[in-house]
């Protein structure tokens, strides 16, 4: 028992900055107490008869509103301490802790706890020190982001091994100080890693109590702990200690039924980790994807999908970076508004965001943005997706001689169901649930006279429900709805993601500038010589100003928006590709270094 208290004092006074006398004094009156992984602390409401200093361990403090949603405020480490305010105040707790990993903690008494501030000065100083630092923090409104520091990797195949050093290197490329617990640490240092970031050898259960204080100590020193592991040596009592473990699955292989069940098997015995095991399908790179693996395995969290490319033994960027963001407790969203041909300047805009490394976890898009967003998200490049617009949109060249042959083709593809014939070449019978990232289509119903948001469903389906531009289509008749192109009510989505939680939003709006003339009157024609413009492009005239008027509503809800002029390019002519991938490509450009470092700003805020 001697040999604990010296333990947790020197403990103790090393990340408290206190003398070991001082802290020995703290440790003699407190008591000592562990919590397993999971386990509640103090819960909202309580009356507050003590409070607690952790030893090691991660602690999450969370608040209820009436409204019955959670919100994590702090999550708490070794050192830091909690329940105070309600001695120093009376009352009940304001917040709920929960040990995220098995916990120690000194408990002090309420009658200790004013023993100790009377009689030992540098308790108070180390209780004011810290109520000053909240202080604050209030008063300069810092946001408090619950950042995954333990994550596990749990490896099920020979080939789903190789994703762990993918993932430990990224993070560390975006100067995170990582360090690595792990099964094989002979093959993280022939591998060269040890020259990265440390590798320590994962001792669980066979040194439990060591392990635990290694682990706990390492999330001080650095910003994310991976635990490295083989399946069939996971265990529930060591996968409560990560706060989220992602299970790595070779998808179109006959081991993944295997993985499966070893996870479905893990889940039985903790239910717990139900919220933090989250599947991370992995497959070759391909345009053919695997199948959707809805309810494959019974967790709260939905499965990440990854490609990944065998011969350079990586996963794909994009999908690097959405396991980064949810490790750093962020979703970004990008927002693709309607615009008949000019939507082809959202590739440039992918282009180049893909150059400076921004990608994004969820996308959603309005007619001609909801053909690039399920393009983005089946995993087509920029130049692919426009090789493709080029190939697939441009008349036939006979056409090139009648006049108003673009516009007059547009509405051929559409009448005559070819533009679907297009679509299916390449998405074939791809369902919204199988894109490499969430997707959000929106069409509009005459009705209701409401949007339909389309999250899952046949994605050529959502598509030309989407881009189901009256002047051109009829309605596409679903049960109860009359759908056509989303932008009559939403042409810039940027609400329809905010709507889904989505942290931050970039939109790209490609209809805010109207075209000077209509037909060939401009604001300074006469009207003797006004020119008379067919019913077609009147409909098209009142449905793009409806769209631009409609599109300053939903912007709102963005927090970045760009703008690329296509002002000078007719709104059906889609074989202007080129130029307007150039218009997009330069806009975003244009506002890069702001947009990039306000978007690592917010990824990084603690």
């Amino acid at each position: 028992m001697n040999d604990q208290i010296v333990s947790d004092s020197a403990l103790f006074s090393e990340f408290g900055a206190l003398s070991e006398e001082i802290a020995q004094k703290i440790v003699d009156t407190a008591t000592r107490r562990t919590f397993k992984s999971s386990e509640t602390l103090i819960q909202q409401g309580d009356i507050g008869s003590s409070m607690f200093i952790i030893l090691y361990g991660r602690v999450r403090m969370s608040i209820r509103h009436d409204d019955g949603c959670e919100r994590v405020v702090n999550i708490l480490q070794q050192g830091d301490h909690f329940g105070e305010l309600s001695l120093l105040i009376g009352g009940r707790r304001a917040a709920t802790a929960i040990a995220i990993m098995d916990t120690a903690v000194l408990e002090i008494s309420k009658r200790d706890f004013y023993a100790l501030a009377r009689t030992v000065p540098e308790f108070s100083i180390m209780l004011s020190r810290t109520i000053g630092k909240w202080l604050l923090g209030a008063q300069t409104r810092q946001i408090v982001r619950h950042k995954q520091s333990i994550i596990g990797l749990v490896r099920t195949t020979e080939w789903t091994a190789h994703i762990a050093p993918s993932i430990a290197r990224y993070f560390a490329g975006k100067n995170k100080k990582i360090e690595i617990f792990t099964d094989r640490v002979s093959f993280w240092e022939l591998t060269a890693h040890k020259d990265i970031f440390p590798i320590h050898t994962l001792n669980y259960p066979a040194d439990e109590s060591t392990f635990l204080h290694a682990l706990a100590t390492a999330t001080k020193r650095c910003d994310h702990v991976f635990v490295d592991l083989y399946g069939n040596r996971a265990t529930a009592e060591l996968l409560l200690q990560c706060e989220r473990i992602w299970w790595l699955i070779e998808q179109n292989k006959p081991e993944k039924e295997i993985a499966t069940a070893q996870a479905e098997n893990i889940l039985k015995q903790q239910s717990e980790l139900k919220n933090r095991l989250q599947v991370v399908w992995i497959q070759p790179k391909s345009y053919n994807l695997a199948d959707n693996p809805l309810h494959a395995v019974p967790t709260h969290l939905d499965a990440i999908r990854c490609i990944y490319s065998v011969y350079h033994n990586e996963v794909r960027p994009a999908d690097l970076a959405r396991l980064y963001h949810i490790a750093r407790g962020v979703e970004l969203g990008l927002a693709l508004g309607g615009g008949g041909a000019h939507g082809l300047a959202h590739i440039g805009v992918i282009a180049a965001f893909e150059e400076q490394g921004l990608y994004f976890d969820r996308v959603a898009g309005t007619s001609a943005g909801a053909i690039i967003a399920v393009g983005l998200g089946a995993g087509f490049n920029p130049r692919h997706l426009l090789s493709l617009f080029n190939t697939e949109m441009k008349p036939p060249g006979i056409m090139t001689y009648f006049p108003k042959a673009t516009q007059f083709h547009l509405w051929m593809l559409f009448r005559f169901g070819l533009i679907e014939q297009r679509f299916r070449k390449y998405l074939k019978n791809l369902r919204l649930e199988q894109l490499l990232l969430p997707v959000h289509t929106i069409a509009a119903d005459l009705i209701s006279g409401q949007a339909v948001i389309r999250s899952n469903g046949e994605v050529v389906g959502c598509v030309l429900e989407s881009i189901n531009y009256p002047v051109f289509g009829k309605p596409i008749w679903r049960d109860g709805l009359a759908l056509v192109d989303g932008g009559v009510l939403i042409n810039v989505p940027s609400s329809v993601l905010r709507k889904q939680n989505t942290d931050y939003i970039v939109a790209v709006d490609v209809g805010t500038k109207l075209h000077p003339a209509f037909g060939k009157n401009n604001a300074g024609t006469r009207a003797s010589d006004m020119r008379h413009v067919g019913y077609f492009s009147t409909l098209n005239r009142v449905l793009e100003v409806s769209s631009h008027e409609l599109a300053k509503m939903h912007m709102s809800e963005s927090d970045f928006l760009i703008m690329p002029d296509t002002s000078a390019y007719p709104f059906a002519d889609f074989t202007r590709g080129e130029q307007l991938f150039e218009i997009g490509y330069n806009a975003a450009q244009k506002v890069m270094p702001e947009l990039k470092q306000r978007y690592e700003d917010f990824v990084e805020m603690k």
